[in-house]
């Protein structure tokens, strides 16, 4: 992509070294004012180049300034209800209690069915397990 980016300007390239050349001469032999046409047209591109700039950074802006003043800096973002011991009681139909135990171990093992689903937990330094034969069908409502 450079290769074909300085291929596109190359005229430009080498009317900068004819404008330099130029320019020296002029500024030490006396010779006419340098003009080099295809130096003032890149010029002019690089006005728009930075005439697009300046529009695009000042609709960023004032999108920015648009938001501060929509929102005041607020955050809107809700936090979801907390999940409590009943609600993990009933997801797994074990009882509330059990689930207090859990919460209140340092360790906490569980193992899962090849499906997903809760087949035995261990906790506590005893290792104390609950086997999923407790339970009925812990998927059911």
């Amino acid at each position: 992509m450079w290769l074909l980016y300085f291929y596109m300007i190359r005229r430009v390239l080498v009317d900068s070294f004819l404008f330099s050349e130029e320019t020296y001469h002029w500024l030490f032999d006396g010779t006419g004012r340098p003009f080099v046409p295809e130096i003032w047209r890149f010029f002019v591109t690089v006005r728009t180049y930075v005439l697009i700039v300046l529009v695009n950074s000042g609709v960023f802006v004032a999108w920015a300034l648009y938001n501060q003043f929509r929102f005041g800096g607020l955050s809107h973002q809700q936090a979801g209800r907390s999940v409590t011991a009943d609600d993990l009681g009933q997801l797994y139909s074990i009882p509330t209690e059990t689930v207090t135990e859990w919460q209140s171990s340092r360790v906490l093992t569980m193992y899962h069915g090849a499906d997903g689903t809760l087949m035995a937990v261990t906790s506590g330094p005893a290792h104390r397990q609950w086997h999923r034969a407790m339970v009925v069908d812990a998927r059911s409502p």
